[in-house]
């Protein structure tokens, strides 16, 4: 029964290798969904299940390499000759679908992604009444208040927000592929170095079910922060924000 087995060990591996994607891809999200407690599915990031491909394909070459016998059975698969109707059929199936597979990636990978929605929209949306007023309370205080809030900020929004923001705020964070639209590079002086504190403010307590309904469809995954963050560590998560991603927020027009 082993000696049958080993005969078709390449197949149990490619087996192996497509179990395991096909955990990554729809087991693993509804699990996670489970155990998390959520309303929706925790799709696994295209870099982590990348990363774990290569480790169980680089796993199956191991384990075919583990003996000259596993080793010789592995590549004997792929030689022609005399052997069962299965073994001749499942050759030809390999032959035939790896170059697709190889060919279906490739492709995948190549063509332009999902673009914004074609209505015309407004690139930041009206900041609403109450939070015009509104204005940071720890950029106002001494420097060295400035910078203990500035770390802690940076400690709250490794926490809260490099998931989708990424460690250096440029939007590269684990989650950032999941998502249609990629969350923005806080970097680029276009983003959040043309808003005002209390800007940046109001979408992080609000996120994206707090937009106004003009100018919609918004396309943002951004959550509310309102009942998990006070507005103090709000205001601290926007310094540490901007001192992470190196640049500084719109001051506001004095009139005189």
């Amino acid at each position: 029964m082993a000696k049958k087995r080993s005969k078709f060990l390449m197949i149990w591996v490619i087996t192996a290798v497509i179990c395991l994607f096909l955990f990554l891809k729809y087991a693993s999200p509804k699990i996670f969904q489970v155990l998390m407690a959520k309303d929706h599915t925790m799709p696994t990031p295209s870099t982590l299940m990348m990363w774990y491909m290569i480790m169980g394909i680089l796993a199956g070459l191991v384990y075919a390499t583990t003996s000259n016998q596993k080793f010789a059975d592995f590549l004997g698969f792929l030689l022609p000759g005399d052997g069962p109707i299965i073994k001749i059929l499942l050759q030809k199936v390999l032959f035939i679908g790896f170059p697709v597979m190889v060919g279906w990636f490739v492709y995948s990978w190549s063509i332009p992604g999902a673009a914004s929605p074609v209505e015309l929209r407004i690139q930041h949306p009206t900041l609403p009444q109450e939070f015009e007023k509104l204005a940071n309370p720890f950029r106002q205080t001494d420097a060295e208040t400035q910078r203990k809030c500035i770390e802690e900020g940076k400690i709250l929004f490794q926490t809260y927000c490099r998931p989708c923001h990424g460690s250096k705020a440029d939007g590269n964070g684990p989650f950032s592929n999941s998502f249609r639209l990629r969350p923005i590079n806080f970097q680029d002086p276009g983003t959040i170095a043309t808003v005002v504190d209390n800007y940046v403010f109001w979408r992080i307590k609000e996120g994206g079910p707090g937009l106004p309904s003009e100018s919609t469809p918004w396309d943002s995954a951004m959550p509310s922060w309102k009942d998990d963050l006070k507005d103090d560590e709000i205001w601290k998560i926007i310094m540490g924000e901007y001192d992470t991603a190196g640049v500084m927020p719109r001051q506001r027009e004095k009139l005189e």
